[in-house]
């Protein structure tokens, strides 16, 4: 072990060397320096002091280290330091009378101490405190000093004082200005990925238009097309095409506000819960057994609630025609004063083909968050007998912030 080391070891020994704010204290080189500084000031006016001043021997510690050691906290504590320095300049002045032509009332150490915290003051203390700094160290200097110097002694004090609030004005706007072209900068990047984003809302509004109209025009079409088509096939074929128009609707009321073209496509109507009716009918041409109660049917519903019972339903139909398309199912909506209750219900039956390799989905945290959205739940789980339900509570007036964070 070095000597270096082993000086260390034995510090770290020390009770007070291990306590916490000291350990911080010291983490900072700047107070390092101080207190060294402070340490040599203290050993040059403990011998010098008697040559100034009529001080007790036994007191000659007690002064000097008034004189010399608060200069340690210039940077960490610089206004309570700057207080104790004035403080115990003023009971030194009044107490100990200067001996051999000394013009002073304190020392020169004691002097240094003073600029030094009177500057530390100026630059780090609080911004309200530093017009009684500049007042008090002014009103020491006036007692403190020889009737000669006094004039120019203060005419420095407030020409220090003068330089160091206009440094804390630059700096301050310094860092204003920093933080302001930061924040410019987080601004920026957020509207980036804003605008990425809004480019692949409308490139896939453009994609999925497109596509679902040539479904719906090959629908239509069909009869025409194709030999042999007869009146119930072309049924079938018309209301494909009448879901698949719906759901170009709906895909053009999400995405469609995106584009920025002149020619952007019109939006549907907000669905709500008496467009439930629709969903169910075009459930059951596709061949699905659905049974459809409504109660409450002259309750209003606010349109925030009803687009999301709406959509509840509609992922509810579509995942029970995904994994058990032969099974019933039960749609039930309750329309209260208060709240708005959704239960779609689908017995066992069997797997589609498709659900042979079934792959995670999004349809049931869609709907917890399209509820959480106006301050509603949803329960979605087997139901105990080979089924699956998925049950939601809606209120029907949703709280405002609930509606601002969705």
């Amino acid at each position: 072990m070095t000597r270096r080391q082993s000086v260390a070891a034995a510090l770290r020994r020390v009770p007070l060397a291990s306590d916490p704010a000291v350990v911080a204290f010291l983490a900072r080189p700047i107070n390092v320096v101080l207190t060294v500084t402070a340490l040599v000031m203290f050993a040059v006016a403990w011998p010098t002091l008697s040559v100034t001043h009529h001080v007790l021997t036994v007191l000659l510690p007690v002064v000097a280290a008034f004189a010399s050691l608060p200069i340690m906290l210039a940077w960490a504590r610089p206004a309570p330091a700057w207080g104790v320095s004035v403080i115990s300049a003023v009971v030194i002045g009044l107490a100990f009378e200067p001996v051999n032509g000394w013009a002073w009332h304190i020392q020169v150490v004691h002097v240094i101490e003073i600029l030094v915290l009177t500057t530390a003051t100026f630059l780090r203390g609080p911004i309200r405190f530093t017009p009684i700094a500049w007042a008090a160290t002014c009103l020491i200097t006036l007692l403190g000093a020889p009737a000669g110097a006094r004039a120019g002694w203060i005419a420095g004090v407030t020409v220090l004082f003068v330089i160091c609030v206009l440094v804390r004005v630059l700096v301050r706007s310094r860092r204003q200005l920093a933080q302001e072209t930061e924040l410019k900068d987080v601004a920026a990047s957020r509207s980036a990925v804003l605008a990425e984003r809004a480019r692949i809302a409308r490139d896939l509004h453009d994609v999925v238009a497109h596509r679902m109209s040539v479904v719906v025009v090959a629908a239509q079409t069909a009869r025409y097309r194709v030999d042999g088509v007869s009146d119930t096939v072309d049924a079938e074929f018309q209301s494909i095409a009448g879901m698949a128009r719906e759901a170009l609707d709906e895909v053009r009321q999400m995405l469609g506000v995106l584009r920025v073209d002149d020619d952007a496509a019109p939006q549907a109507p907000t669905p709500g819960v008496a467009d439930i009716d629709r969903l169910v009918a075009a459930t059951r041409g596709a061949g699905m057994a659905v049974d459809y109660t409504l109660t409450g049917r002259d309750a209003t519903v606010p349109d925030t609630v009803g687009v999301v019972a709406y959509r509840i339903v509609q992922e509810g139909l579509a995942n029970a025609a995904r994994h058990a398309p032969s099974a019933p199912v039960s749609v039930a909506v309750d329309v209260s004063a208060t709240v708005v209750s959704v239960t779609v219900r689908n017995g066992p039956g069997d797997p589609a083909p498709s659900d042979t390799h079934p792959a995670g989905g999004h349809g049931i945290p869609g709907m917890v968050e399209r509820a959480h959205a106006v301050g509603g739940s949803v329960d979605a789980a087997p139901d105990g007998n080979g089924g699956f339900r998925v049950a939601a509570v809606l209120p029907s007036r949703p709280p405002l912030a609930a509606i601002t964070a969705g």
